[in-house]
């Protein structure tokens, strides 16, 4: 199996808000919201564009606060932080207003939940004036929706869905060095009800049966119909 971000339609509807977001008239808004379910690909495709885009990508956790949030981002950018909260955050503010890149925080539900980690966030983005990119499952839409200071400075608004039949055809030729026959992607595509993990699962497993049996390449008829494509895992459980 290859190892590389593939551009299926999540990916690519991704990449165009991010870019939009870069390149977005002078005073317009530059946030961005990106969620769906687990398994659908979100922090995979992220840290691809964060890398694309030289951004600095920072996770919340449960226990995030404005001093930790800070302190995550500081260590990004390789700068120390100040004394007060205040003072690090106009150091942030300088070095991404200086640099012009883009700051990503995955697992964004953590901040959605919380006042002050709002503020600092959207103190960030106003004073900076860079693309703030937050990240998490689905109910993060209605979250944010519900808090008007954030959501007004949403300017693009990016749901993950499942992949299509198309998508998986896509990940197998890119991603399998045995070909696959599209019928049998086709398949795959089904038991994992579109959820880009079980798909990328299941093509590994195609490849490591075609590998073991020395096959060139794998057709819906050589795959056994009492096997599994997921090594054991549910695809119910990755809903």
């Amino acid at each position: 199996m290859r190892s590389k971000i593939v551009p299926i339609s999540n990916v690519a509807r991704l990449s165009e808000a991010g870019d939009a977001l870069l390149n977005r008239a002078p005073g317009m808004p530059g946030m961005g919201l990106v969620y769906g379910p687990s398994g659908y690909g979100k922090t995979t495709a992220v840290a691809w564009l964060a890398t694309r885009q030289h951004g600095v990508f920072v996770r919340a956790l449960a226990t995030t606060t404005p001093s930790s949030l800070v302190e995550s981002i500081c260590k990004e950018l390789s700068i120390g932080r100040r004394a007060t909260i205040v003072g690090t955050i106009e150091v942030i503010v300088e070095k991404l207003a200086d640099t012009n890149r883009p700051l990503f925080v995955d697992e964004a539900d953590y901040i959605a939940e919380n006042k002050r980690l709002v503020e600092t966030l959207r103190d960030i983005h106003d004073l900076a004036s860079v693309p703030v990119i937050l990240i998490g499952m689905q109910n993060l839409r209605r979250t944010v929706s519900g808090r008007e200071q954030l959501a007004g400075r949403i300017a693009q608004w990016v749901e993950f869905q499942k992949s299509t039949p198309e998508d998986a055809v896509i990940l197998a030729r890119e991603l399998c060095e045995v070909p696959v026959a599209d019928e049998l992607v086709g398949r795959l595509h089904e038991a994992a009800r579109g959820t880009v993990r079980l798909i990328v699962v299941g093509l590994g497993r195609i490849e490591q049966f075609a590998r073991s049996r020395n096959l060139t390449k794998v057709s819906a008829a050589d795959w056994p119909k009492n096997v599994d494509f997921f090594m054991g895992a549910t695809p119910g459980a990755a809903r």
